[in-house]
């Protein structure tokens, strides 16, 4: 198993005229990764289980805890927490704003139909963290609402960047979860939804609704240094990989759209440049598709570590793609190990790719499924971060389990109809990763999805969202919480 051990050191021979010839033994080395101890598998758990060391804080929780309106009004929060980004005061690792995205889609007289964002400050204190000030409501409204606001990233200038994961086909459709259908910029209401909209959180307002980012199921984005560079991925099967170049840094209200086309043996690849009028911006998976784009299986969150882009995908259990490959649409070159039959394949535990953005090169990284020892089954990867620790980076993993079945849970909890997800780390940048180089941090209380990992400065708090846990769940999981992990 690649990078899992030190290898021996022999120390060279020295050598010297005329001397005898000095040897060093061999000296074991311990295993290079001590940032903590596995936890092991558990199919039967409330709560979170983390490594010993590691303790949490509840920050954030389903209507237990009230947000504010710009009114002054206050009422209790949404649910189904998400993205979470720490945003440091004077770049402290101790004191920032916390914004977090609520996956919802339902209706709320009080708060809004639809989706929903929450900012708040947050404080270190000694190794407690607390909510320093009123938890504040995003106002979607001046945009036209969103809906199921899920994954997201931070821009270079200090602003959010959430992305509504649903991409409603009519205003019929939205009966259930949002009832203004009227028109809105431009466009039918519903297809106002499916879109990326940046939040200032010093200010807790909305900047505006990117419409030059296209509309598709958008879940997740990862913003250049420089501003002026984004990737965004598609949460739909199939999927496209976008990219956006923005004509000035730090404004993605005005640029060019691309999308990714796979270098094959065959075939160069290339970012393949779609139209940016707003009728084809609203149907861009459609645009990218008749121009060869190549397809993926629900692509969920990204990160760059060393140039390379890292993608999680969920994967599917049995799907057809006859329609979007008679449009032009290529599948990602591994599909082929998935293929059953003409054009249906099987993908049913998803993986990590790493993309070149620059070669336009694609491998899995690391495939889901069991390990040899069975004591892992990786399946739908879909929350993704970075952390370095002492000069090494690591790909944290949030699960999301489509199924329980093929060993995705333990027999007993399939049988029970119990869904359990984990939170893995594996070390970025593997020549030959692999289920045994996967390090289980957490397990996730019964029937939550773990997700919005993200990480202070100084790498030594991670913030989570416990989301949608079982409601028989003892307390506090028994409802979507964003809780502080420290131990680092």
């Amino acid at each position: 198993m690649k990078n899992l051990y030190k290898a021996l050191v022999l120390f060279p021979l020295a050598l010297a005229c005329n001397s005898p010839k000095q040897e060093t033994e061999p000296t074991p080395q311990a295993d290079d990764f001590d940032i903590f101890k596995p936890v092991e598998q558990n199919f039967n758990t409330e709560t979170i289980i983390l490594p010993e060391g590691y303790q949490y804080d509840i920050l954030f929780r389903e209507k237990l805890d009230s947000v504010t309106k710009p009114d002054g009004s206050k009422y209790p929060s949404k649910g189904k927490q998400d993205f979470t980004a720490y945003i440091p005061i004077d770049g402290s690792s101790e004191h920032g704003y916390l914004y977090v995205n609520h996956e919802s889609h339902n209706l709320d007289d009080n708060l809004g139909d639809g989706g929903g964002g929450t900012v708040f400050k947050v404080k270190k204190e000694g190794n407690k963290w607390t909510v320093a000030g009123d938890f504040k409501h995003i106002d979607f409204a001046p945009v036209g609402g969103t809906i199921r606001n899920c994954g997201g990233t931070k821009t270079p200038h200090g602003t959010i960047l959430t992305a509504e994961e649903d991409e409603p086909s009519s205003n019929l459709s939205l009966s259930e979860s949002y009832r203004d259908t009227s028109d809105f910029a431009g466009l039918k209401r519903h297809q106002n939804f499916g879109w990326m909209v940046e939040v200032d959180p010093a200010t807790a307002k909305v900047v505006g609704k990117h419409y030059s980012l296209g509309r598709y199921q958008h879940e997740d984005a990862f913003c250049t240094p420089d501003g002026k560079t984004l990737y965004m991925t598609d949460d739909a099967c199939p999927a496209v990989l976008f990219k956006f170049e923005a004509e000035t840094p730090n404004d993605y209200s005005k640029g060019q759209l691309y999308a990714f086309k796979e270098t094959t043996p065959e075939q160069l690849g290339a970012w393949i440049k779609l139209p940016m009028e707003k009728d084809s911006l609203v149907r861009a998976r459609e645009m990218a598709m008749k121009r060869g784009a190549t397809i993926f299986v629900r692509h969920e969150w990204i990160e760059m570590v060393g140039g390379k882009l890292y993608i999680t995908e969920t994967g599917k259990d049995e799907y057809n793609w006859d329609e979007p490959i008679a449009m032009g649409a290529v599948p990602a070159s591994y599909f082929e190990s998935h293929r059953k039959k003409g054009n249906v394949f099987n993908d049913p535990y998803g993986r990590v790719i790493e993309i070149d953005p620059d070669t336009y090169k694609v491998r899995p990284y690391v495939e889901g499924g069991p390990s040899e020892d069975g004591k892992t089954h990786f399946s739908s990867p879909d929350g993704l971060s970075q952390v370095t620790i002492d000069g090494t980076t690591y790909l944290v993993i949030s699960e999301d389990l489509t199924d329980r079945t093929l060993g995705r849970v333990s027999a007993e909890a399939e049988a029970k109809g119990e869904k359990y997800n984990e939170v893995y780390w594996i070390e970025a940048g593997l020549e030959n990763a692999s289920v045994e180089d996967l390090k289980r941090f957490g397990v996730g209380p019964e029937g939550c999805e773990t997700t919005g990992s993200e990480f202070t400065p100084d790498g030594k708090t991670m913030f989570l969202s416990i989301q949608s846990p079982t409601r028989d769940n003892a307390e506090p999981f028994r409802r979507s919480t964003v809780i502080a992990i420290t131990g680092f």
